[in-house]
């Protein structure tokens, strides 16, 4: 027997026996939709609209009318700050820092409003190809509204 063919079978129950493992121990995922002791009721956004958007469309699975639920109403305002960290001797910048925060407003279903602010931030290289240079910043922009999103979520999830 081969080599290549004692791996592969040795990848495939491995992976039979992890997929077991979690089934065995009832693994569900954290973020999920279905167990959330919440929902939200509507949005209102301030700042920053393109990241805005991303956030409250990964927010919006969270929304239902189930009456057995808290409802929250949230108003979220953000703000995003890109600053250059380093320079070279020319004073041309090499790195740039890039904040990004939000403040979100949580309102109860008497009324009752609590304000919390949620920040990531970052730095990174510059790239002489500016198109790069802004891709890359819009995959970070993703990556840091995904984990504010966990952090949002876990918050929700904890008020009481």
């Amino acid at each position: 027997i081969n080599k290549y063919l004692i791996r592969m079978i040795k990848k495939i129950a491995l992976t039979v026996l992890f997929v077991l493992f979690l089934n065995g121990c009832n693994y569900q995922p954290i973020y999920s939709s279905k167990n959330v002791q919440f929902s939200i009721g509507k949005f209102e956004s301030f700042g920053d609209n393109k990241i805005n958007k991303l956030l409250i469309k990964k927010l919006e699975i969270y929304k239902n009318d189930n009456l057995d639920t808290k409802k929250y109403n949230l108003n979220i305002t953000s703000e995003v700050n890109k600053s250059i960290s380093t320079k070279d001797k020319k004073g041309n910048p090499t790195t740039f820092t890039l904040i990004m925060t939000f403040k979100i407003e949580v309102e109860k279903s008497f009324g009752e409003k609590i304000s919390k602010v949620f920040q990531e931030s970052t730095s990174y290289e510059n790239d002489d190809n500016k198109f790069n240079l802004r891709r890359y910043e819009d995959s970070i922009k993703k990556n840091m509204i995904e984990s504010i999103n966990e952090d949002i979520i876990l918050y929700l999830q904890n008020l009481n």
